[in-house]
């Protein structure tokens, strides 16, 4: 029987692993992974991917060592493997997802601040950065480079039967009959560069002030003694301030998030139905790609109903019986409008989805 390795969490580097574990984060490192390889000893592994993604590199070197893992390696995603996380499942020799998981595929990004020169220079770095990721999409799904490159442009979500249309899975789990697409899922992130920085100044400070080594109270792995950790009270009282300034953090995040969907939705008040949708949306939650293929749907329904309406009526009317030329077929007319119709809003939903940059 294959070994199952379950891989949860940000993907990270080895350097900011005291820190989730001390936060009490999930993560996946290259350490955990090289360690839970070298257990198996070459034997048939199952991993589970459940990562919103986080450092490319980090996925990079995780990508390469399961890559080089001589047993058949078989990836399940039973949840979300995005961004650095959807780079570490194209190195399964088999690829199974979920009915209701997804998999998302977008260009790199990195803090960055400086003068012009450092920017072009984060550019270039960037730019190479996303033709590796290129590199291990293209090997998998067969895809040309251009193709892949416009989806990462675009931060595209895949649902399980567009995951396996392009190539990224081999194959659904449970699949028994056709699926219909899924909401996205919320995705993790990294801690910020300077939270990080932070956090592990002031963490360290405290240690040598209580004149320990940081290792003593912080990396070493719990033992029968049960070494006591610092719940969050304990470190609200210990460090208000550092506590403040992360939830001050993400408050503000949640603030900005909050306040471009609700732009985002508000942008799409012109089209055609769209006012019930909005409204709802904004009470529950729904994302502005999500109202988008609420819209194209309800007016595909309209128009078909619309359509059916128009056939009855001239059938009812008997205007199919009078023949001054050659009539044409209302049927077909109203196929032609209903499919026009459609294609009109599916086509405002592909533009507005790309503007406002995937389904986040």
């Amino acid at each position: 029987m294959p070994k199952k390795i379950k891989l949860s969490g940000t993907v990270i580097g080895d350097r900011d692993v005291w820190i989730y574990e001390w936060l009490e984060l999930p993560y996946i490192s290259p350490s955990s992974v090289h360690k839970a390889l070298e257990e198996a000893g070459g034997e048939d592994i199952e991993l589970y991917i459940n990562s919103g993604g986080g450092s490319t590199w980090t996925g990079s070197e995780i990508y390469t060592a399961i890559k080089e893992y001589p047993g058949f390696k078989t990836v399940k995603i039973p949840s979300i493997a995005g961004s650095a996380a959807s780079i570490i499942a194209m190195a399964g020799d088999k690829v199974l997802i979920s009915p209701t998981a997804q998999i998302m595929i977008h260009r790199s990004a990195i803090w960055t601040d400086g003068n012009k020169q450092v920017h072009e220079q984060r550019v270039q770095m960037l730019t190479s950065v996303d033709e590796g990721m290129i590199n291990a999409y293209v090997a998998k799904t067969g895809r040309t480079r251009e193709e892949i490159r416009n989806l990462m442009e675009n931060e595209t979500f895949f649902n399980a039967q567009q995951a396996l249309e392009w190539g990224f899975a081999d194959e659904i789990m449970f699949a028994t009959e056709e699926l219909t697409p899924v909401a996205s899922a919320n995705l993790g992130a990294e801690l910020p560069p300077d939270v990080l920085d932070k956090l592990r100044t002031k963490l360290l400070t405290a240690n040598k002030s209580q004149k320990e080594p940081p290792a003593a109270q912080i990396i070493e792995p719990k033992t029968k003694e049960e070494p006591k950790t610092m719940d969050f009270k304990e470190l609200q009282a210990k460090h208000p301030e550092l506590v403040q300034e992360i939830m001050g953090t993400a408050s503000q995040e949640a603030i900005k998030a909050e306040r471009k969907r609700i732009a985002d939705l508000n942008a799409m008040a012109g089209a055609p139905g769209a006012a019930e949708f909005i409204r709802a949306a904004i009470e529950n939650g729904e994302t502005a790609a999500e109202v988008a293929m609420k819209i194209v749907q309800a007016s595909a329904d309209r128009v078909k109903a619309e359509g059916k309406d128009r056939l009855d009526d001239s059938q009812n009317s008997n205007v199919n019986k009078v023949v001054a030329q050659a009539p044409a077929d209302p049927a077909q007319h109203d196929e032609e409008d209903e499919e026009k119709s459609v294609n009109a809003m599916v086509e405002f939903a592909r533009e507005f989805i790309a503007k406002k940059g995937g389904l986040v």
